[in-house]
């Protein structure tokens, strides 16, 4: 009996030991690698160090999404089914499964860098309790891409001349902003655009100026309109079944760790914006590839009409949407964001 006691207990033993020291698997999924160097130069090295430079029992599985194939609108459902266990969430792509993502990137909206991650900052809470609820995943941080700008094939000179033009964009929200310019719309994946670029199957496209670059789009485009259609936020989300596996301490260190990682990929991301503002218009201070642009400075008046289709199309759609689901959405986004979007 004391021998078949003790094998129990040294049975028991090893399966707790097991369980304590084994490590924590993630299966990580991060943006394709035709965004740009953001994701190569960034985001990879990152998750590939992850486990070595934080110390945490842990195994990360990192993939981008265009190796394993699967289409970016489904990123939510997919954690939630166990899929995925960390993700480098696409925003906009995202919407129509969580409606408050919307909050952290209105379409049109014009705003610089510091004021965005202001806004993104102080939305995230809201967002973070509404994924935790709805789809058991926590919002580690937020970052950007940079300014989702416009690149047409044809001459532009003011928005009127988007009449009649088929232009690629990443979303339902972008769709109907476009709409009243007169503007064929046509929501494309990202890494689908630079064939539909170079067919002629569309006029202009829409994204960051990084992410332009380094997929190739900017050799098939002759003009470079700079307003934000959109603010390209993304972020990180983990299943929650992953992070309450950690104890107190381990969470701590893995918040940190995303922290200074989402810190430098908002300095990157508009260090890179900036570096190649010279370079799509060829200027000797380029250090990267130059190209021959047109840059496009539209007239005042086109800059009245964005801010009129922001609050009478962006905002008017996105707070009925939102009021529906949650209805206190309109007031919170107000009472938080508004005073940092640069809304009269």
């Amino acid at each position: 009996m004391k021998r078949i006691l003790a094998a129990i207990l040294l049975l028991f033993c090893s399966v707790f030991a097991w369980q304590m020291f084994s490590p924590i698997k993630l299966k990580v999924v991060g943006q394709p690698r035709s965004t740009g160097l953001i994701a190569t130069e960034l985001e990879q090295p990152f998750f590939l160090t992850l486990k070595s430079n934080t110390g945490l029992p842990i195994d990360v599985d990192f993939k981008t999404l265009d190796q394993i194939g699967v289409k970016d609108t489904y990123q939510l459902p997919m954690m939630t089914d166990g899929v995925f266990d960390l993700v480098s969430l696409r925003l906009v792509q995202n919407v129509q499964h969580e409606i408050t993502l919307n909050g952290l990137d209105i379409t049109g909206l014009n705003i610089n860098f510091e004021k965005l991650h202001a806004l993104a900052n102080a939305y995230a809470p809201i967002v973070d309790k509404n994924l935790q609820e709805k789809y058991k995943v926590k919002l580690l941080g937020l970052w950007t891409f940079g300014p989702q700008e416009l690149y047409c094939s044809k001459p532009i000179h003011r928005l009127s001349d988007l009449k009649g033009l088929k232009v690629r964009v990443q979303s339902e929200p972008t769709v109907n902003f476009m709409k009243p310019l007169g503007v064929i719309p046509a929501i494309i994946p990202f890494e689908e655009t630079l064939s539909a670029l170079k067919s002629n199957l569309i006029d202009c496209a829409t994204t960051s100026l990084g992410s332009a670059a380094s997929a190739g789009w900017l050799d098939y485009v002759q003009y470079y309109v700079p307003i934000g259609i959109g603010s390209g936020v993304n972020g990180y989300v983990i299943a929650l079944s992953k992070w309450d596996l950690l104890n107190q301490e381990q969470q701590d260190t893995l918040q940190k760790a995303f922290d200074t990682h989402l810190n430098k990929m908002w300095q990157f991301s508009e260090n890179l914006y900036l570096e190649q503002q010279n370079c799509v218009v060829g200027k000797d201070t380029c250090k990267r590839k130059k190209y021959n642009l047109v840059k496009v400075e539209l007239p005042k008046e086109d800059f009245v009409l964005i801010d009129h289709l922001v609050k009478t199309i962006s905002l008017k759609n996105w707070f009925e949407l939102c009021n529906k689901e949650y209805p206190q959405c309109e007031a919170e986004w107000l009472r938080i964001a508004a005073p940092l979007a640069n809304l009269d």
